[in-house]
């Protein structure tokens, strides 16, 4: 299972964040490429617990949904996002694109880099999160999205 915390992976993806640009365009959704990467950031800012997000979740949710999405299935397009994390409504707002850019890589590197006991948020949807999880969580999220830009 691909992880944010394995070495490897992770500068994989930082090579694939390289490979935006302002021009990117979505091949689904409703995102632009800047709403795309300050959706990602505030991502990895709640798992850090810098962007705490009310509790939305259920007993299924937290059991069987997180389970599938963790280890089954891949990340779905078109699901809706917590308002938290939605640009639309409630998410970080974007700047110039390589503001963006070098936030969302800062937040990836501070995220990989935080101790084993650092003591992570919970998912609005998914209830209480261990690392493991979030490295899980983060690798499908972004490579989701990253996807979504065709890279």
């Amino acid at each position: 299972m691909s992880t944010l915390f394995d070495r490897t992976t992770a500068e994989t993806i930082k090579t694939r964040i390289a490979s935006l640009s302002p021009t990117s365009q979505a091949k689904w959704g409703k995102m632009n490429v800047d709403q795309m990467m300050c959706h990602v950031t505030d991502g990895f800012l709640m798992s850090m617990g810098d962007r705490p997000l009310p509790d939305q979740s259920s007993f299924l949710d937290r059991t069987l949904i997180k389970f599938l999405v963790l280890k089954v299935i891949k990340m779905p397009k078109e699901v809706p996002t917590a308002a938290g994390l939605d640009q639309m409504r409630e998410g970080t707002k974007p700047g110039e694109f390589e503001d963006n850019l070098r936030n969302m890589t800062d937040a990836l590197d501070r995220m990989m880099h935080l101790p084993e006991d650092h003591p992570w948020a919970a998912h609005p949807k998914f209830g209480p999160m261990k690392r493991n999880e979030w490295g899980i969580l983060g690798f499908k999220h972004i490579d989701h999205h990253l996807k979504q830009f065709g890279v």
